[in-house]
């Protein structure tokens, strides 16, 4: 597979998999079942999340920084070293929002959970690009495991965060969602910019 990783249009389309992948997967965070997911993680920590926040920061600012990472590691335009970070945190991002963002918080009763049916394509390319650019991944496994571990905490600390926004931000506390209950109705309505 390295040879073939030479080849600029197989380079294009793992790239543009990528970049659909990622929008699948945002688009459905943003318009899934329930509410978008800022609505549901801030429910689970009893924090309002307004969609002027929410939408920038789950939707355009998250999609974006995916698109990068993406576009580093796969084109590998800054070079090896930057190439290799990049795709370990390509891979421990889509490892971590799958298991953590989603898998979990589903299986602990927290449903509706937008983005979950795409989660299957995020385990898939992250074994895929373990397995295909395993040779740029060891060509600076500190960097690689580095980027791994960045691309993990991205998601394992959210949930956190918002809890803190919510001890800072006492004006936009709420009761938070109890599990295997429907989402909070305050966190269901329809979108606002407030």
């Amino acid at each position: 597979m390295d040879a073939m990783l030479n080849s600029a249009p197989l380079l294009v389309l793992i790239l543009v998999a990528d970049f659909a992948i990622t929008s699948l997967h945002s688009y459905q965070e943003w318009k899934g079942a329930g509410a978008p997911l800022w609505r549901n993680f801030g429910a689970i920590v009893g924090l309002d999340v307004s969609d002027w926040w929410g939408f920038r920061i789950f939707t355009v600012f998250l999609t974006l920084g995916l698109f990068a990472i993406g576009f580093v590691g796969v084109l590998g335009p800054l070079g090896p070293r930057a190439s290799a970070a990049a795709l370990g945190a390509l891979i421990g991002a889509r490892l971590s929002d799958t298991l953590v963002s989603h898998v979990l918080l589903h299986g602990v009763g927290y449903r509706p959970n937008p983005g979950l049916s795409s989660t299957p394509l995020y385990v898939l390319e992250a074994l895929f690009i373990a397995w295909a650019f395993q040779a740029r991944l060891a060509a600076d496994p500190h960097l690689a495991k580095l980027g791994f571990a960045s691309g993990v905490l991205s998601f394992v600390l959210v949930l956190p965060l918002l809890s803190l926004v919510r001890w800072v931000k006492p004006d936009r506390r709420r009761p938070a969602w109890v599990r295997w209950q429907p989402i909070p109705s305050w966190a269901s309505t329809n979108l606002s910019t407030a």
